[in-house]
């Protein structure tokens, strides 16, 4: 009975490390070949497409034509000022709304917290374009980067709200107590206190939200219609179509400069996140 169960259990390891391996190379086959398909000539695109090596050599010149051409550069800086903007904007109301839900007793906040949750299942974008559309019209926003700045704080609080307002429901109670007891105001027990216990749940908002807004293309192309307002999708998709066909090796080059924003914000956050648990056992 032993050595049978000992079988099934090293069986049992088998499988899954083959299930692992092949989870593996299935998600990192597509990055790999897009760092490949990047560094390849136009010849080896056409002679082997699915391969990892080049043929003839790494061509870094696709990054320095896909940087200059493609206007990386300038879509970059309207993209990262419009995620930047947003992205404070969405984590300040979403903390101080999801610690009113989490901590505060009044009439109706169950109710609010349902508003909020059937948000999340609305494409806001989608539903109210037209109506957001005329807004803007109005307000003289178009082709501005505010535009598109408003509409992601406005679709992006309902579900930083419920990820931070489930995340907060976890901290104990105790502490808001104990820093009564000590003296301690509303405020000071906001910023002081729960700050540093809601980094993690911070962290996941700002990642999430970075990701949703660098990797957007519906919205820019509505509001942004100026080349000099375009966004880093925007752009990506002009060059793409810029001479009249698809250059393989160029477009690699360029999304793998357009990952790297987006890799970076992650390693930031993943520390910050670390941290985060640790000045929450300091405070505990």
């Amino acid at each position: 009975m032993f050595k049978s169960r000992r079988g099934l259990s090293g069986l049992y390891l088998m499988l899954r490390g083959i299930v692992l391996a092949i989870g593996t190379v299935v998600i990192m086959y597509p990055m790999l070949w897009m760092v490949a398909g990047s560094l390849k000539s136009n010849e080896a695109i056409r002679q082997d497409m699915f391969g990892l090596i080049p043929i003839g050599g790494p061509a870094w010149g696709n990054y320095a034509f896909a940087w200059n051409v493609a206007n990386i550069w300038r879509n970059g800086l309207n993209s990262l000022y419009i995620s930047v903007i947003a992205i404070c904007a969405i984590v300040v109301l979403a903390y101080l709304t999801s610690y009113a839900l989490a901590r505060v007793n009044f009439p109706g906040r169950n109710l609010l917290l349902t508003v909020f949750v059937a948000l999340m299942l609305v494409p806001l974008g989608q539903v109210t374009m037209i109506p957001q559309f005329r807004l803007m019209g109005n307000l003289g926003l178009h082709n501005n980067l505010w535009s598109v700045i408003f509409l992601y704080i406005n679709g992006g609080i309902p579900i930083s709200v419920f990820l931070l307002t489930s995340f907060m429901k976890t901290i104990p109670k105790e502490l808001d107590e104990s820093a009564y007891i000590d003296g301690a105001g509303r405020l000071r027990i906001i910023f002081q206190i729960f700050f540093p216990l809601t980094l993690p749940g911070l962290a996941t908002v700002v990642i999430f939200q970075f990701m949703m807004i660098w990797n957007d293309y519906f919205t820019p192309l509505i509001y942004l219609q100026r080349p000099e307002v375009r966004t880093i999708t925007l752009g990506l998709a002009n060059f793409n179509h810029l001479f009249g066909q698809v250059d393989y090796n160029m477009l690699f080059a360029a999304l793998c400069i357009v990952t790297l924003p987006i890799v970076a914000v992650y390693l930031i956050f993943q520390n910050m996140f670390i941290s985060g648990i640790t000045a929450g056992a300091v405070k505990m």
